[in-house]
């Protein structure tokens, strides 16, 4: 969990914030503590994910099918943004929910579902024959590895070989 501490003295650290201090530079200082969290949670990729024509780019958050622009809600680029990063790993529906829409929703799998079905609609892609996101019955959903996942694993395996 991020910590940003309030403090009266001055130490010159970037989690410490003196006294006297705006809220303007409070609010920056705890969303820099946000991105560098959930940064270390995602994997922070800046290598393009791309697979069977779906192409996700991270640094611009733009995401394209066969090379057209695919436009997506936040809700649905969020949703898209960690299965890609995780895959092919697994998330349940209630990690999902907590990553997307925080602690509030957990529970509520309707909304991820929903949030799915447009996706999929928009990635012109079928929930009985995926290409893309793959549904794992009463556990969540997965996505197949990216050529640049998969490129980086086979780099790694040959440094060990």
């Amino acid at each position: 969990m991020p910590v940003v501490f309030l403090s009266l003295y001055g130490h010159g650290r970037a989690d410490y914030l003196g006294s006297p201090f705006s809220p303007t530079e409070l609010a920056a200082r705890i969303r820099a503590a946000l991105r560098k969290r959930l940064g270390a949670l995602a994997g922070e990729s800046s290598a393009p994910y791309d697979v069977e024509g779906l192409s996700i780019d991270y640094a611009q958050r733009r995401v394209a099918l066969a090379g057209e622009p695919v436009e997506l809600t936040a809700t649905e680029y969020a949703v898209l943004y960690h299965l890609s990063v995780h895959a092919p790993r697994v998330l349940s529906q209630n990690v999902l929910l907590q990553r997307v829409w925080g602690p509030e929703r957990l529970g509520k799998g309707w909304l991820l579902r929903n949030v799915v079905k447009k996706l999929r609609r928009k990635l012109r892609d079928s929930a009985t024959n995926p290409r893309y996101i793959v549904t794992e019955p009463r556990v969540g959903y997965r996505m197949a590895v990216g050529e640049m996942a998969e490129r980086g694993e086979a780099e790694e395996s040959s440094k060990l070989s």
